[in-house]
């Protein structure tokens, strides 16, 4: 399942806005050309709250070729474990997408994104693959940015039905290259009962630095499932804090 903030922020959650250069890193942006690959290493990969690996490390990498116009198709790519002990074999999560963003107005952007889900060692007969449409807005307020996103699936993880997600962030620059953000947003799934919870809040709060190419962020990731409503009886949900250290090149 997917992904949090820069993995939440950094990866994420997820999935709100493109990570902006520091001041004086206008040329590196320029010259970086219309590919570049980024390498994380993070201490719980979290995909709207719920840890994907067994809250243990997770190393990530990914793929992106943008267009000037806008246009951008990418891969992603982490370990992950499914289970609250972690002493099962690690799989692995490969996300595939495509979509555009375009600026509405000034300090104003809008975007969508296709992405497919895709669990090559998926050790069960009904498969976890599963397609997702997004819809992405950011408005730049001066002090703050903030962000909405609506995620629909046609049908969910482990085959559980349509699916929708909503979530809201707010970004807010503190001093030097140092930024505090934070995600609210929650999840409604068709089948409940085959996917192993209820529909649930999310949430986060953090702060990051960009020292060039290299990001650090550290927050707190949380949901509001009890542990018997999640997948049974897993500490899965629990909130937790996560960092995250992410490098992106050329």
């Amino acid at each position: 399942m997917k992904k949090t903030v820069l993995a939440l922020s950094l990866l994420a959650t997820a999935g709100f806005t493109q990570p902006a250069f520091a001041d004086g890193d206008a040329a590196a942006e320029e010259e970086s050309g219309p590919i570049s690959i980024t390498l994380t290493v993070t201490s719980d990969y979290r995909f709207r709250g719920q840890s994907q690996n067994s809250r243990d490390f997770a190393f990530q990498g990914s793929f992106d070729y943008t267009t000037d116009s806008g246009f951008f198709v990418g891969a992603w790519a982490s370990n992950i474990d499914f289970s609250d002990t972690g002493d099962t074999s690690s799989y692995m999560e490969l996300d595939l997408y495509a979509g555009y963003s375009l600026a509405l107005a000034e300090g104003t952007e809008a975007g969508v994104k296709a992405t497919y889900y895709h669990y090559p060692e998926s050790p069960y007969l009904i498969g976890y693959d599963y397609f997702e449409f997004q819809a992405s807005l950011s408005h730049n307020m001066g002090g703050a940015t903030l962000s909405a996103e609506v995620n629909y699936s046609p049908d969910y993880f482990f085959e559980t039905g349509a699916a929708v997600a909503a979530a809201a962030g707010i970004e807010v620059p503190l001093w030097d290259k140092f930024t505090a953000s934070g995600h609210v947003g929650h999840q409604w799934i068709d089948n409940n009962a085959g996917f192993g919870t209820p529909d649930w809040l999310y949430w986060d709060l953090g702060v990051g630095v960009e020292l060039g190419r290299l990001t650090i962020d550290a927050r707190y990731v949380s949901t509001n499932l009890s542990e018997i409503d999640c997948f049974g009886g897993t500490n899965l949900c629990e909130g937790g804090f996560v960092g995250t250290a992410s490098f992106t090149f050329p």
